[in-house]
């Protein structure tokens, strides 16, 4: 069971200390009033399982990572997608799923965050353009892809392209890290040419350490060290 441990600071007014507030965003400073996690419902409960199921597909796909660099040539940057004989114990159709998980309940956390901050303030952003400055890459992955498949519907905001990206196997490994939306696939279907540079590439560790430094600091990990 992963628990979570929830940072509360209090306001201090006029040398005097005020009501207590809770930190949402530590980036924005979005913040609301006492404790709502002590005792979650609702939004809040919603906030904590997500953080919950996104900190346990991060250490997932952490260790993937680990796993596959253990057994490759550390002096050398390597692309490949799908099976290759020098890495082996990586489970790629349930890190594909993954995958899938990670963008449904990442962007589910940030339009959370962002509906409460937009319901509190009408002047801040909307939840869907602030998803949009924090996670695009995730966000077009989860909308083409992880929701459904572009490539079941004829959704006017795919094209052919992006379609048939959608579709096909979608995880690799660049540099250092297990990634999805690295393949761009360009083609031409009844004189229209089209690609899937809209689908770009993300980690899911990369993405959930920049999740971290702007909603939960408190689990940065330590930057390593050279002995």
């Amino acid at each position: 069971m992963t628990y979570v441990r929830v940072v509360v600071v209090r306001s201090i007014r006029n040398g005097m200390e005020g009501e207590s507030m809770t930190i949402l965003d530590y980036i924005e400073n979005i913040k609301v009033e006492g404790a709502p996690f002590n005792e979650p419902a609702n939004e809040y409960f919603a906030l904590l399982s997500l953080r919950t199921g996104l900190e346990y597909l991060y250490r997932f796909a952490q260790e993937c990572d680990e796993v596959c660099l253990s057994q490759l040539n550390p002096k050398k940057k390597v692309f490949f997608s799908g099976n290759i004989p020098e890495v082996k114990g990586i489970p790629y159709q349930l890190l594909s799923c993954v995958f899938h998980w990670y963008s449904i309940s990442a962007c589910q956390y940030v339009r959370t965050v962002g509906t409460i901050a937009y319901r509190q303030d009408k002047s801040r952003t909307t939840s869907l353009k602030y998803l949009d400055s924090i996670i695009p890459e995730v966000k077009v992955f989860r909308d083409k892809v992880a929701a459904h498949f572009g490539w079941l519907t004829k959704n006017e905001h795919d094209n052919e392209a992006e379609r048939l990206a959608s579709i096909i196997p979608q995880v690799s490994f660049y540099d250092d890290s297990f990634q999805v939306g690295g393949l761009r696939i360009s083609m031409t279907r009844s004189g229209n040419r089209t690609d899937s540079k809209q689908i770009t590439p993300w980690s899911i560790v990369k993405v959930h350490k920049r999740l971290r430094e702007r909603y939960w600091p408190e689990q940065l990990e330590p930057a390593k060290t050279e002995t």
